[in-house]
């Protein structure tokens, strides 16, 4: 189950590279990643390592809802 989303800060804040640092814990795994224009890029580990395909869409989608309302 999907116990956190945490946006932790903006990169880069205000500039064309402008990039927002996210961590998730998902069944007391954390992972970390950056997301920006709609592309995750995740840290190691990487989550696809450790869960399956529907967990990990499961993760990258509930990251964008979030990403969504925060940006718009």
């Amino acid at each position: 189950m999907l116990t956190n989303i945490q946006i932790k800060k903006a990169l880069f804040q205000n500039q064309i590279h402008e990039r927002f640092s996210f961590s998730v814990n998902y069944l007391g795994n954390d992972f970390q990643g950056l997301y920006h224009e709609g592309v995750i890029n995740w840290f190691n580990p990487q989550p696809l390592n450790k869960l399956g395909v529907k967990q990990l869409q499961q993760i990258e989608s509930n990251v964008f809802d979030k990403m969504h309302k925060l940006l718009s």
